[in-house]
């Protein structure tokens, strides 16, 4: 087992580049993992419109030309796993997509695993059409307490956030590609690190450290310069370099770029990332 395992990203939200995925292995090929983040909550109210029109449909497309472009990659036999969730809410449909594409570009046999089981939809709309039912009281609004009642005529997907296990699951079965539904997004670099690692369910500090580096890559540039407050006098903006984080076994890591890349990684940038999105510092909640 290697002491320390490094996780890149290069994918902050669907529709960011396509061409970074090719661009970080190009210059770090020896990555041990590559998470690709295409999920928000507006994007998966996307894709359930998408699924309405075509069944065939309701994941990031835009994942599969990311794999076609690392078919030279895998095919000069780069060993890079990727995790992304860019399944939404068909992880089937994308894997199957996927599948073709490396099988037309004669690429060597990849394990390609898919991770379900996020999409509450149909019991969410039970619950909302018995607000009396006991499985009701498992939809209310987390911070008002308000009914899923309220909302049931605007409702148009539900999902729950799985978390890291199911991921850990499937790289120890040997998958080169996992494809996940909605998971927390932190979880695809936990779900690497507790397979690496060989954690327990209560390595809680352990498991707190790698959910820290997952959020601080989970956005791309972001933690590179990317939402610096004095971005703009940063080298070469233009060409940020996507992050990579290099965790050891207690949890702990170390977060940097590719070397020649724009950008920086400094105490505020880091800091700046890992205040993104956090209500409460004191108490972060993230699913593990």
């Amino acid at each position: 087992m290697s002491p320390v395992l490094r996780i890149g990203n290069a994918q902050a939200f669907w529709g960011d580049r396509n061409d970074a995925a090719a661009e970080l292995l190009a210059r770090e090929p020896e990555l041990d993992y590559l998470t690709l983040d295409y999920l928000a909550e507006v994007s998966m109210s996307i894709l359930a419109v998408q699924r309405e029109r075509d069944s065939n449909a309701g994941y990031a497309r835009d994942f599969v030309d990311v794999v076609r472009s690392l078919t030279g990659y895998w095919r000069s036999g780069g060993t890079c796993r990727l995790i992304t969730n860019a399944g939404g809410l068909n992880p089937t449909g994308c894997a199957q997509a996927c599948k073709a594409v490396l099988e037309d570009a004669g690429c060597p046999p990849l394990k390609i695993a898919i991770v379900t089981g996020d999409d509450v939809f149909p019991a969410a709309k039970d619950a909302a059409g018995d607000p009396d039912s006991p499985a009701a009281s498992g939809f209310r609004h987390l911070e008002s307490g308000a009914a899923i009642g309220g909302v049931a005529d605007r409702l148009v997907t539900a999902n729950a956030y799985l978390g890291a296990g199911p991921i850990a699951q499937a790289l120890a079965e040997g998958a080169d590609i996992v494809i996940t539904g909605r998971v927390a997004d932190p979880s695809m670099v936990v779900g690497a690190c507790v397979h690496h690692f060989g954690w327990n369910d209560d390595d809680f500090a352990r498991l707190a450290g790698a959910t820290v580096a997952g959020h601080l890559i989970e956005c791309g540039a972001q933690v590179t310069g990317g939402i610096s407050t004095d971005w703009l006098s940063l080298s070469d903006p233009a060409r940020i370099g996507f992050p990579i984080v290099e965790v050891a076994e207690d949890g702990s890591c170390v977060v940097t770029k590719p070397a020649g890349t724009g950008g920086a990684v400094n105490e505020w940038t880091v800091k700046e990332q890992l205040l993104y999105e956090i209500g409460d510092p004191g108490a972060y909640l993230s699913r593990t």
